[in-house]
């Protein structure tokens, strides 16, 4: 097998190293590569080409990275997008399981304390004004919850809240922002809140969660 392969890609060009390849012949295969396209197309240049590099099962040390973009610094006519991997390191299987699990938090949480979670959480606890639960994913609540709620932080637009709001202060999914008024939104524990297509928070019912974010319910269906 060769020690690089390249693909043509509607944006520009797809880049593999063999996983089984030895490295310094890799990049000498890289040069020889990019070498002859440059003099099959000698106006290349005038527009930048998007280069995307795939390794495999191949995971390139920092130093190895570095070797890669120095071979490739005499081609800039060929934009590096992203350096992509098959292999997951620790940090991100770790960060991958707390994203799809779901995290049970019991407890009472007082004015002034913020609790922050990586995936959905299960809030069965007490949730006190003044005081803030955060998740990156999606919040079930089943306690009691009269400070803030956030949903989906930073940038989740994807998570809901599920459960009664009713004495909450303020709602936020995502960077969306708002002040909770039960004369307005009557809430129930069959209650959801989620972004909607105008990127504004908005309600309805847990057995309208198929339809309003199906992603989610296939999710929730596995587990």
């Amino acid at each position: 097998m060769d020690a690089v392969t390249l693909r043509g890609r509607k944006e520009g060009f797809e880049l593999n190293i063999d996983a089984g390849a030895d490295f310094d012949q890799a990049l000498d295969s890289i040069v020889a590569l990019l070498s002859k396209i440059r003099s099959e197309q000698p106006n290349l240049g005038n527009d930048k080409i998007e280069l995307e590099l795939t390794t495999g099962m191949r995971l390139l040390s920092e130093q190895q990275k570095k070797a890669l973009y120095q071979t490739l610094e005499p081609f800039p006519e060929f934009d590096i997008m992203s350096i992509q991997s098959s292999v997951m390191t620790i940090e991100q299987a770790q960060i991958e399981r707390q994203e799809n699990s779901i995290h049970v938090e019991p407890n009472v949480i007082r004015s002034g304390q913020e609790v922050n979670y990586v995936g959905d959480v299960l809030f069965v606890g007490n949730l006190h004004q003044g005081a803030v639960i955060k998740a990156t994913g999606s919040i079930f609540i089943l306690g009691s919850v009269a400070g803030i709620v956030h949903a989906g932080f930073p940038d989740n637009a994807d998570a809901i809240v599920a459960g009664n709001l009713t004495e909450a202060v303020q709602l936020r999914i995502a960077d969306a922002v708002e002040i909770i008024d039960p004369k307005k939104t009557p809430f129930n524990s069959q209650s959801i809140s989620y972004i909607n297509d105008l990127h504004v928070i908005d309600y309805g019912e847990i057995t309208d969660l198929k339809q309003i974010n199906p992603k989610l319910y296939r999710k929730m269906e596995e587990q």
